[in-house]
């Protein structure tokens, strides 16, 4: 009920109504915490139990969070079809040893299946998977590099027509329909860029753009993979807003046991409110089963 409400409050607020007492405090949380997560099984083993099907596309990504005014990244491989996470760790830093460590630990199990990597370009993140996989195509979120060239130009409050075009521009090479129009619309934002000499940004926006810009295009070599990170991105929402519940705890080897029981719940929740048909009321559980882990008192 925690995990799901993420309000302490409310819950003790329910148990209170059916006992007329406060059953459920923030201690007793913590001390669940530290004590049923450890009964709970690991990620590895949990994966060994239901054996899910991989697609063979995977999303990697680094969520930073914080924990008493110090940050911390949850690093994350997360299958972008089935939506399940295949492997998570917390690192201090997002480096390349961080996320060379993350694939490994998942080798065993998709390193006969990979057929593409979706990521936002971290050059750590590039750097590992390219050791590891140098023949997987790799595709660059184009929604991450659109907003990453509205902070050099702001696109919201367009003030000028030089800024307005600027914004159209962008918007040609990363929403092309084809390879060559992405290409030759990058092509003619230079050439307005030697045009407009005076703006100051121009230079550094056409820097964004160009920088990893092949990896930007892969999904036109490669149908089966989306431009876009957005899967990932909706669940990254979903782990920092339970996240922000940890700022009580005090030992910080109970951020992961936190951020296991997050996982595990996320594993076995129902989408029930997905907008895919094919997706709606369904989980990596197995309904015929029980989930004696999940169940037990």
């Amino acid at each position: 009920m925690y995990l799901r409400s993420l309000s302490l409050n409310s819950v003790s607020d329910i148990f209170r109504s059916w006992y007329n007492t406060d059953v459920f405090s923030k201690d007793t949380l913590i001390h669940h915490i530290e004590e049923y997560t450890e009964q709970i099984p690991n990620h590895f083993q949990i994966t060994a139990w239901l054996n899910p099907a991989r697609s063979g596309f995977y999303a990697i990504d680094g969520t930073w969070l914080k924990y008493r005014g110090k940050d911390i990244v949850l690093l994350i491989l997360f299958d972008v079809k089935t939506l399940d996470i295949v492997n998570w760790r917390i690192s201090r830093k997002e480096t390349r040893e961080a996320y060379n460590q993350l694939l490994v630990d998942a080798y065993s199990e998709i390193g006969s299946n990979i057929k593409g990597f979706h990521c936002d370009g971290d050059p750590g993140l590039l750097k590992a998977i390219k050791d590891l996989f140098p023949k997987i195509p790799i595709q660059l979120c184009v929604f991450h590099k659109y907003c990453r060239a509205g902070q050099v130009i702001p696109f919201v409050r367009i003030k000028n027509d030089v800024d307005r075009e600027i914004k159209k521009l962008t918007e040609q090479v990363l929403f092309a329909n084809t390879k060559q129009d992405a290409i030759d619309s990058l092509e003619k934002l230079q050439r307005y860029a030697q045009e407009h000499q005076k703006h100051k940004k121009l230079k550094e926006l056409i820097g964004v753009l160009k920088r990893n810009f092949d990896l930007l295009l892969t999904h036109f070599d490669n149908p089966e993979m989306s431009p876009y990170n957005n899967v990932l991105e909706g669940f990254n929402y979903i782990v920092k807003r339970r996240t922000k519940l940890m700022k009580g705890f005090k030992k910080p080897v109970n951020i992961n046991k936190w951020i296991k029981l997050i996982m595990t719940d996320w594993r076995f929740h129902y989408l029930r409110e997905s907008q895919f048909k094919d997706r709606r009321n369904k989980s990596l559980s197995i309904p015929e089963y029980t989930i004696p882990f999940l169940t037990a008192s």
